[in-house]
């Protein structure tokens, strides 16, 4: 029993030792914890360094462009001087002097007026220089027995000239190598129809090829017309005429 009590004291010894190592740590613990809590309570604050603001001058901005230089000024026109002509005063002409007495015209009549007694054969009212039985109206220097109007140049067509009509037209021959190439198309030709109808003086104005051209005219020199004319007598007339070939 009294070995338990030993043993129960020796407990109760080890168990206060603890609590007081317990409480001494608690201690501490506080202690120290109110130590620094008061330290960090107790720091001075930080100052911030100052701040330097440096104002930098910007450049300025770029003048503005200088205005354009005026226009110059337009060259003044040149003034010509136009010369005038000097003008040479002329000399007063003295009139012819007019005669006083005028001789009186003379009852004589003029050489051409014809010849005294006249001419046998001649008709009144000739030209001088006539041939004895010419025809009245008919030219000075002509062949007797000529025809009127026989030497004049062709007229054309139109107006008071009336239009040649054709009496016979023989169709041209078609040539063999152009029937065989069957050449078709049509040939223009300008002729001369004299007093009697009659073709002459054929020129072409548009050909065929393969002598298509010449068989034209040869064909147009045997046409037979009855004759243009003028103021009811038949005149000599330029007229164009068409020719067509068509192979059949």
């Amino acid at each position: 029993m009294f070995e338990n009590s030993l043993i129960d004291l020796d407990i109760r010894r080890r168990s206060r030792r603890w609590w007081l190592v317990t409480i001494a740590l608690i201690i501490h613990v506080v202690g120290g914890g109110a130590l620094l809590f008061a330290q960090y309570w107790n720091v001075p604050p930080v100052e911030e360094p100052p701040i330097n603001v440096v104002f930098v001058n910007t450049a300025p901005p770029p003048p503005p462009p200088p205005p354009p230089p005026p226009p110059a000024a337009a060259p003044k026109p040149v003034e010509v001087q136009k010369e005038v002509p000097h003008i040479q005063p002329t000399e007063p002409v003295q009139p012819v002097q007019i005669p006083e007495k005028v001789p009186p015209p003379s009852n004589n009549p003029p050489a051409d007026a014809g010849v005294e007694g006249g001419v046998e054969g001649g008709v009144a009212g000739g030209v001088v220089g006539g041939v004895v039985g010419g025809v009245v109206g008919g030219v000075v220097g002509g062949t007797p027995g000529g025809v009127v109007g026989g030497d004049e140049a062709p007229l054309r067509v139109g107006g008071d000239v009336s239009r040649p009509e054709i009496i016979s037209a023989p169709k041209p021959v078609y040539t063999e190598l152009a029937r065989r190439a069957r050449v078709t198309g049509t040939v223009i030709v300008e002729a001369i129809i004299d007093q009697q109808g009659n073709v002459t003086n054929v020129r072409v104005l548009k050909g065929q090829p393969m002598g298509l051209d010449k068989a034209a005219v040869d064909a147009v020199q045997r046409w037979k017309f009855r004759p243009a004319t003028l103021a009811g007598k038949p005149v000599k007339v330029y007229y164009v005429l068409t020719v067509n070939f068509q192979v059949q």
